[in-house]
């Protein structure tokens, strides 16, 4: 490995010392909250490229190289080209790919962070870590105690910034996420498959991504009895289950329910159902009869999230959910069709 690897290792390495001694600065002065604030999200990985940039070797003076395929002194074609150095903006991809990639190893690995924390932070950590490895790169020109001053100021304001916005309180912001399928069967065939959900086998489950990232799977929901204030208690695998008091109760039209998490505390705390962060209120389930012996079924669903970046967790939350629902539906499509393996009548 030359000058150049071995700078993109200890760049690496120097990134992920920091980016651990931040995070445990943070768990420090308030648990579970500590990272979930908009400093460590954005300005963190910012602060990653910036410090990993500066182990990256400067190019080498020297004596113009000769053009490719050139002759030697001899009026040969040269046996050996040397490696050439990286553009520099490919150098500063490079850097924060990989220094914000090891990050999320060592963290997942450590049990820092989950593998569903990992996958929702890094499309953000990926995209703020170029511009702090650009920056970085652009430090290296500077007189030293000018690009010593900045590299200080940059690491330091993740540290001083984070406690400030964890003394703001979380904001909350409600969503409804909305699944239809069309189901060839009558609404009343349906509301068999709805109201009470026996047990699910894998091979009915047509896992979406968000099964792949470590989302449980559902297994059953079970009612205890017909009507309002009636209790369905729905399963997933790891324990994970979930209290839907019954608040609207139509036959073969709509079934509504209002939930409560039952964690039992092994998902990451900052995506925990029912947690500070994020939570599931109420569902929905709709039936329409679009023509004789087909059901247009609507699954929706209220969710709270309460972080300092909502509109990005947002967006994850959304996509997840809109994924778990599918998976739903499409179970109950299959057995009211006649093609799941779970078919029973209404108990």
């Amino acid at each position: 490995m030359g000058p150049y690897g071995r700078g993109i290792v200890a760049g690496a390495l120097a990134g992920v010392g920091y980016g651990l001694l931040v995070y445990l600065w943070l768990h420090r002065l308030n648990g579970d909250v500590g990272v979930m604030v908009s400093t460590y999200l954005f300005a963190v990985p910012f602060a990653l490229g910036v410090l990993s940039a500066q182990f990256v070797p400067p190019p080498t003076p020297g004596a113009p190289a000769r053009s490719e395929g050139a002759p030697d002194a001899w009026g040969d074609a040269p046996l050996f080209q040397p490696p050439r150095r990286p553009h520099p903006l490919a150098e500063a991809l490079l850097v924060a790919f990989t220094t914000i990639t090891t990050f999320l190893v060592v963290a997942t690995v450590t049990g820092f962070e989950g593998v569903l924390c990992a996958f929702l932070a890094a499309p953000a950590m990926y995209v703020v870590a170029l511009p702090g490895a650009l920056l970085g790169l652009g430090l290296r020109s500077l007189w030293r105690r000018a690009r010593a001053g900045a590299l200080l100021l940059t690491l330091g304001l993740p540290a001083l910034l984070g406690p400030l916005e964890q003394a703001r309180p979380l904001p909350g912001e409600y969503r409804t996420v909305t699944n239809d399928i069309l189901i060839q069967a009558s609404p009343d065939l349906v509301w068999q498959q709805i109201r009470s959900v026996p047990r699910i086998e894998d091979r009915e489950i047509h896992a979406g991504w968000a099964h792949l990232i470590g989302l449980p799977r559902p297994r059953e929901a079970i009612l205890n009895r017909d009507g309002l204030g009636a209790v369905r208690l729905a399963t997933f695998d790891g324990g994970l289950s979930f209290r839907e008091t019954v608040t609207d109760w139509a036959p073969g039209q709509r079934l509504s329910f209002r939930i409560r998490a039952q964690d039992p505390d092994w998902l990451d705390p900052h995506v925990r159902v029912g947690g500070r962060f994020f939570d599931v209120l109420s569902g929905t389930y709709t039936l329409e009869e679009v023509s004789p012996g087909v059901t247009l079924l609507h699954l929706g669903s209220t969710q709270r999230v309460s972080t300092h970046f909502n509109g990005y967790t947002a967006f994850f939350t959304r996509s997840i959910m809109h994924d778990l629902q599918r998976t739903i539906l499409e179970v109950i499509r299959d057995r009211a069709e006649g093609r799941g393996v779970g078919l029973t009548a209404a108990r």
